[in-house]
Parts: C-alpha cells; sequence; structure tokens
C-alpha cells in the first residue's frame, strides 16, 4: 500500500528475530513519551496499537487527545473496553449478561461492595497487564490482603468487584471487524474450567461442549460490540458459560495471544 512501516518494541526477541520484518525498528520503551518523540522524527501518518498487547493499548487514548491518528479502532472505544467500570456500564445498557459487580474507589467501598454480592468475588483493576493484581477474595481478609497490594486505589485507578462464578465453562472469540458490520471470527472453548488464567488454558477449536444456541449467542454480542465500539482491526472477547447463561468478562480491542493459534486454526 506504499506506507512505510516502523516498529517500536524493547522485547529483546524483536531484534534478534524480526529486526527485518519492517522498514525501521525502534528499540524504545513503549510510552506516551517516547512515542511522541519518535513521532516528531518521523511524523507518521497512522499509530497502530492492536498488534502490540496491553501496554500500547494504555496510551491509545493519551496519543490520540494529542492529535496522533489511531490506525482502527479508536482511543476512545479502547478506554471504554479497557476502564472496567465503564465497559461494564455498557453491558448493563446493552443487556447483556455479566457476573454481578460494583465499582470500588475505597478499601471500604470494596469491601461493602462484596458483602453485597457476595464471596467469593473478583479484583480486577482497570488498565492492568494481562492478570496482574487480579486475584479471587474468600473473606474481607483476603480483599484486603489483595487491595494492599493492588494497583493504587483512587478515584484515577479504581478497581472493579465482581461475582466470581464458580465451575463455569470459559470461552472466547477471536475476531477482527471491518468497521462496517462485516467480522470474521472463531468461537474457542477452553479445557479448564473460568477462572485458570487464559495465557495459562489449553484451548480447542472448534468447541466441544457449547451448543448451538451458545454458539450463536457468543457471536451475536461480538457483533452487538463490535457495532457498539466501531471496532475496526482485531478484537477478542473472554466469556463464562454457566447454567446455559454466557456472562461476559472482558473485552480486548487488540490481537490476543491465541490470534496466532485462532489464524492458523
Amino acid at each position: 500500500m506504499g506506507y512505510k512501516v516502523a516498529i517500536i518494541n524493547y522485547n529483546p526477541e524483536t531484534v534478534s528475530t524480526d529486526w527485518d520484518m519492517s522498514d525501521k525498528l525502534y528499540f524504545e520503551e513503549i510510552s506516551l513519551e517516547k512515542i511522541l518523540d519518535v513521532n516528531e522524527k518521523e511524523s507518521f501518518e497512522y499509530i497502530v496499537v492492536s498488534v502490540r498487547g496491553q501496554i500500547a493499548n494504555n496510551v491509545a487514548k493519551k496519543l490520540e487527545e494529542r492529535g496522533l491518528r489511531i490506525a482502527g479502532t479508536s482511543g476512545r472505544s479502547i478506554d471504554i473496553a479497557e476502564d472496567r467500570a465503564k465497559f461494564s456500564s455498557l453491558l448493563d445498557r446493552l443487556g447483556i449478561n455479566q457476573p454481578l459487580w460494583a465499582r470500588a474507589s475505597s478499601i471500604e467501598e470494596a469491601l461493602r461492595a462484596a458483602r453485597e454480592i457476595g464471596y467469593p468475588v473478583i479484583v480486577r483493576p482497570s488498565y492492568v497487564l494481562s492478570g496482574t493484581s487480579m486475584s479471587i477474595a474468600y473473606s474481607d481478609e483476603e480483599l484486603r490482603l489483595y487491595l494492599a497490594k493492588a494497583a493504587r486505589i483512587s478515584r484515577e485507578h479504581s478497581v472493579t468487584i465482581s461475582q466470581f462464578i464458580d465451575r463455569g465453562i470459559e470461552a472466547e472469540i477471536d475476531a477482527v471487524s471491518d468497521g462496517r458490520g462485516h467480522i470474521v471470527g472463531v468461537v474457542i472453548e477452553h479445557l479448564e474450567r473460568a477462572g485458570v488464567h487464559s495465557g495459562d488454558a489449553m484451548m480447542f477449536i472448534p468447541p466441544r461442549r457449547l451448543g448451538k444456541s451458545i454458539v450463536d449467542r457468543v457471536r451475536e454480542i461480538a457483533t452487538i460490540l463490535a457495532g457498539e465500539l466501531a471496532i475496526k482491526g482485531p478484537y477478542n472477547i473472554q466469556y463464562i458459560i454457566k447454567d446455559g447463561k454466557v456472562y461476559v468478562i472482558e473485552l480486548n480491542l487488540r490481537a490476543s495471544r491465541s490470534m496466532p493459534f485462532s489464524s492458523k486454526a
């Protein structure tokens, strides 16, 4: 298409294995300041954040606010997906099932929410890398312990306290949307029950234990969210299936760790 492509990455493996895959490789940290520095030199037409994991997603909205153009899904949509409370509110508005949840900006709020929801609960800070600081608490004492080591709890860095659905089946969908209603994707089932981190789970395609109605609902939700957030590019949604109901856990507006497996399958 005539574009010159530069990659910013500080992983030594990128240098040793993929140094010739792009026109330029900047061996730098992925931070707002560094991206702005490189952009000042290169004057990029677009910035792509959807194939670099959590860290690139975290700076998308800030880059957009500084006038850089994000290729694909907008920084605003990424912010809605990454902010646990904003995303949960969106699911409520759309009538999509999710585990019971509450937002907490203090330890007192978190304890009150956990008692109302009922233990066990899962503590989920917003904007975290993979499962960092995400924990399951079975009592007030455990919740206090986990909150102490979680990300700073404040109005800017709140946590979501969610019901932990035990003995559910975990499933997900890897998909790509063109932003105009056309989506290609694949439904994946996890062998381990929900609660094992997806990065550690055994997956299989096609799903074996999910009935047609469940798979249809998984696809329907993926289509609804793609339209609502104007998704353009890769995305991944994780679900729990329990007693014939589909619950959404989270949406990642980027290529997931399972995308290479999905694309090959």
